[in-house]
């Protein structure tokens, strides 16, 4: 099965369109895949979707955060990585996948698209991730 994490925006958008990113998320509903994700990215997660211009309630923000944990395996990164200089905040999500074992990083970040792999994990786009495993 792969192991994918996904950065910040593709799990925002998952919740707020049925586009590609939403399709990643019932995919990994129905076992095709694993989501793993850090307390770093969802704790960015939960910051970002309570925003209020998506327009979600405590409530439903609660479900939200639920069903990705649901889907999801939380690890812990041990090690701290500083690669992109442009945003260091996206380093989280290159510590996450290496920490999780990660086959791909799903994103739409062109600070992480430029890199196209880190240790061996390739970078690619949800629709891309979408071909693998159909």
């Amino acid at each position: 099965m792969l192991r994918v994490t996904p950065d910040t925006n593709t799990l925002i958008s998952a919740f707020i369109s049925e586009g590609n990113e939403y399709e990643l998320l019932k995919s990994a509903k129905l076992g095709k895949i694993k989501i793993i994700l850090s307390l770093d990215i969802l704790k960015e997660f939960k910051d970002v979707i309570s925003r209020p211009k998506f327009g979600f309630s405590k409530e439903q923000i609660k479900n939200v955060f639920k069903q990705i944990l649901s889907i999801s395996e939380i690890i812990v990164p041990k090690l701290k990585i500083r690669i992109i200089k442009e945003d260091p905040e996206d380093d989280k999500v290159l510590e996450c996948a290496s920490a999780g074992n990660v086959d791909y990083i799903v994103s739409g970040d062109r600070h992480l698209l430029n890199l196209k792999n880190y240790k061996n994990i390739k970078i690619i786009r949800t629709f891309e991730v979408l071909k693998l495993i159909k």
